[in-house]
């Protein structure tokens, strides 16, 4: 007897209940209510009653669930292993070799997943498009020569671009091992591309994953949630961050009046560098250089060029918020810019107000 987690009866108020495991019921012991109906049993579904019962494989009778993209939906028929030497034991050997067609994908399907736990993609989609992708090309036979391990961080990489999921290409090849290359990775991608591309008038899957998902450029505010989680950033220093982001490179073409000097550069670097410029104005702990460079894989030296760059045009990147001359007094100088006295930073600050206010006051006058 006990509570199962109910602290009384809604009928007599008592205390007191008993589980009647073969119904799946919680009941009342005094008053026979069946307080809870149809409980999930979460314990283990098998029992084992001797040590010879201990000594095998996997005591579960279910197997695992079923993958439509391999033959029968990955359900076949498994010899289970004995101990070594046994009939068992190499019947399941040879089993393994001659009877699984899908043995080459399910191989791959398991490092795809070993990937993803390195990188932390909690998402189960970006799994599944990049699987979709990978049989696609293996079946094909594009991509044949190529090593296993690159397909797969080609396929990963492009799901994540699809599927809008912030991962650069620095991340994905960090995670690879040494003998996989970069300029492996890269041809694979291109060559999945291309496939994908001839491929999307004949195979309805191939047209499906350009045309319903077509991979998009990265955004440095894309970046910037899973930056300053890592940073453990305040609050308002992550609206500063996400506001400087999308005022570096609207997302709205549109609204891009004019060719800015960071234009050529990567998301991620440009994100990197509003990173570091944010947090010296608005972070409540100093952040230091060496950690945004470990948490967003960007080199110390293109930080700094790319943060040169923000620096002469920071007046139209601070939100509304944030005083002009106050932040430029936080931020560091770059090397060849003058340090202006804060005097005449708060006069420019003040002559750039008037202006605004004579161009507002202009505008409503036309209105009239």
């Amino acid at each position: 007897m006990h509570n199962a987690g109910h602290t009384a009866c809604p009928d007599c108020k008592g205390t007191r209940f008993v589980e009647d495991r073969s119904a799946g019921d919680i009941v009342c012991s005094n008053c026979g209510l069946v307080v809870e109906a149809h409980i999930i049993d979460e314990r283990s579904e098998w029992r084992t009653f001797s040590d010879k019962d201990k000594e095998g494989a996997d005591p579960n009778r279910v197997g695992g669930p079923t993958n439509p993209l391999l033959e029968g939906g990955g359900l076949s028929t498994i010899i289970g292993k004995g101990r070594d030497g046994d009939n068992s034991y190499m019947l399941n050997r040879l089993h393994t070799r001659s009877n699984n067609p899908d043995r080459g994908l399910i191989s791959a399907f398991k490092k795809m997943g070993e990937i993803c736990e390195m990188m932390q993609l909690s998402s189960s989609v970006v799994k599944d498009s990049a699987c979709e992708m990978y049989k696609l090309a293996a079946e094909s036979g594009k991509l044949k020569g190529r090593g296993v391990m690159a397909i797969c961080a080609a396929c990963l990489y492009m799901a994540c671009r699809q599927n809008n999921v912030p991962r650069s290409f620095k991340e994905i090849t960090a995670v690879m091992p040494a003998e996989v290359s970069k300029k492996d990775i890269g041809r694979c991608f291109q060559e999945l591309m291309r496939f994908l591309k001839e491929s999307a008038s004949t195979k309805p899957d191939a047209g499906n994953i350009l045309a319903q998902k077509a991979p998009v450029m990265r955004h440095p505010a894309d970046f910037m949630k899973r930056f300053t989680a890592e940073l453990r950033l305040d609050f308002q220093t992550q609206k500063t961050c996400q506001a400087m982001a999308l005022a570096a490179k609207p997302k709205d073409e549109s609204q891009a009046s004019k060719l800015l000097p960071w234009d050529s550069r990567s998301p991620l670097s440009v994100a990197a560098a509003i990173l570091y410029a944010a947090t010296c104005i608005k972070a409540k702990e100093r952040v230091s250089m060496q950690d945004i460079v470990m948490v967003t894989n960007v080199a110390q030296v293109t930080i700094k060029a790319v943060y040169k760059e923000l620096y002469s045009h920071m007046e139209m990147l601070l939100p509304p918020g944030v005083a002009y001359a106050e932040a430029m007094a936080k931020l560091p100088v770059p090397e060849g810019f003058p340090k202006l006295p804060l005097v005449h930073r708060q006069q420019m600050q003040q002559q750039q107000q008037q202006a605004a206010h004579q161009q507002q006051h202009q505008q409503q006058q036309q209105q009239q």
